[in-house]
């Protein structure tokens, strides 16, 4: 091994390409033409279940324009409903329908299945540098996300 001082700033960078990219390429193998934002949405909405177009907008960072014309094509596809807020009724609330919950789960396993068939083509010693990288980037995920909540 080098004694030359590791670049973190290199490290980051190409760990922040190399996850965006990760993600477009998965998008394009399995995502059946939908965006990468539009699976974020409906990922979301699997978890959160009911949100507004303005939080869903703030959340993947696009304007409520945009978003709106996004959460009408799924409402035409039937992946979304929305319906109005209780609370408030000059506002919509979108929410996962039960074809949005089975893409979402399709979506999920033909991208776990098309990177399983990579990461099985690694050596064992491959495999487990991978598995703690995993660990590692997941750690990172959750500094970022209480960062971003402070």
């Amino acid at each position: 091994m080098s004694d030359a001082p590791i670049d973190l700033g290199a490290i980051a960078a190409e760990l922040a390409q190399a996850s965006g990219k990760m993600t477009r390429l998965l998008g394009e193998s399995v995502g059946e033409g939908r965006s990468d934002t539009a699976w974020r949405v409906l990922g979301s909405l699997e978890r959160v279940k009911s949100q507004r177009v303005g939080e869903l907008a703030a959340e993947q960072r696009v304007a409520q324009p945009t978003m709106t014309g996004l959460v009408i094509r799924l409402e035409k596809d039937r992946m979304v409903k929305r319906h109005g807020d209780p609370k408030d009724r000059r506002v919509a609330l979108v929410n996962l329908t039960k074809r949005g919950q089975k893409a979402v789960g399709r979506y999920r396993e033909r991208a776990t299945n098309l990177l399983l068939d990579g990461i099985e083509a690694f050596s064992e010693e491959d495999q487990a540098v991978l598995a703690r990288a995993l660990v590692l980037m997941q750690r990172l995920n959750a500094e970022m996300a209480d960062d971003l909540d402070d």
